[in-house]
């Protein structure tokens, strides 16, 4: 909103007087004017010594700085979702929710998470300098237009994020989640949407000020500090939940490996179910089945173990790159569950799941 003539007029009569600035805005805010508008009259006039009142220059933004400001503020929205979402997928973690999602998805979540964090804080920071130095060079750039309407956007969509977050989880409270779970996620989204909405709200403040003062003042912030550790913390801890590539490779792997023996069960089943009899070999089975079956490893291509049994009785076998501490059926088939090194799975055919 633009400021009246008659006010900046009214504002630069009175330091033309040598008025003190504090005396002016009482007068006017006596007056009826309102408060921001005052701040912002007497903020167009520089704070220095001289016998007249001097204006500030009028900032106007170019385009490497809207580039800036937009590639500061887009990675400061994604450093603090992905924020939050590695603490929420820790939470889960440690505290596992019967209700909740399984953990190998909540894993997946929190590496996509992870990702985002690592590529989008360590953005935000380096922008974030390079945005500060420029203003230090010149101070007044502060106040620049689009800086002032992304740091309202800002708090707009904090102000949504806190709302909604406050909504959903009391949703979850009135029906029946009252666990420490609850408690931590509550804690979450309340420390880094109100922590962004309590650090940009000041800053608008702020930008009414002297620029060189607000600018010492943001030096002394410990918030940007703050979130600077938490987010390394939380890298480190989602990086330790994960493990290390090389066994997040392993587990893809003997995933890889269960669905196969899953995929050849169920081969199985329908070959039994169409000849009432099991397949000599895999090789059989490959050649009468109407899907194609991987029936060799994905990395050594040795053929899966295979051997029939009496009846409708066989064995499938695999050599896996580590044991399991989770159990999972899949269509009944317990391939989720098996030592390290070459293991074995007592099965029977069944022909209503193969037909």
């Amino acid at each position: 909103m633009a400021i009246s003539p008659e006010l900046v007029g009214f504002v630069r009569e009175g330091l033309e007087r040598a008025l003190p600035r504090e005396q002016i805005a009482d007068i006017l805010t006596r007056a009826g004017w309102p408060a921001d508008q005052v701040r912002r009259a007497l903020a167009g006039f520089a704070d220095v010594e001289s016998p007249i009142p001097v204006p500030r220059p009028t900032v106007s933004t170019r385009p490497r700085e809207a580039f800036l400001y937009v590639v500061m503020f887009t990675a400061l929205f994604v450093s603090a979702f992905s924020l939050g979402a590695v603490l929420f997928r820790l939470i889960d973690l440690a505290l596992p929710d019967p209700a909740g999602l399984p953990p190998q998805v909540t894993r997946e979540l929190l590496r996509l998470s992870v990702s985002a964090l690592a590529v989008a804080s360590p953005l935000f920071a380096l922008v974030a300098r390079v945005v500060r130095r420029g203003i230090e060079a010149q101070p007044g750039s502060r106040a620049s237009r689009i800086r002032l309407q992304l740091t309202y956007l800002t708090l707009f969509v904090a102000s949504c994020v806190l709302v909604g977050a406050v909504t959903a989880l009391v949703y979850s409270f009135l029906g029946g989640e009252l666990t420490l779970r609850f408690v931590l996620k509550s804690l979450t989204v309340a420390a880094i949407a109100g922590g962004a909405f309590g650090y940009y709200l000041r800053d608008l403040r702020e930008a009414e000020r002297d620029p060189r003062e607000a600018l010492a003042t943001r030096r002394r912030d410990p918030v940007p500090a703050v979130a600077a550790v938490a987010a390394a913390v939380a890298l480190v801890a989602g990086l330790a939940a994960l493990g290390s590539p090389a066994g997040r490779r392993m587990e893809r792997l003997d995933a890889r490996r269960a669905q196969d023996l899953d995929a050849i069960s169920r081969a199985i089943d329908r070959h039994e179910a169409t000849h009432e009899r099991l397949p000599g070999s895999l090789d059989e089975l490959q050649r009468s089945s109407n899907v194609q079956v991987a029936i060799t490893d994905p990395v050594t291509r040795a053929p899966y173990g295979y051997e029939a049994g009496s009846g409708t009785a066989y064995e499938l076998c695999a050599t896996f790159e580590r044991a399991t501490v989770e159990r999972e059926f899949r269509r009944g088939r317990p391939f989720s569950r098996h030592e390290a090194g070459r293991h074995c799975f007592p099965l029977r055919a069944d022909p209503d799941r193969g037909g």
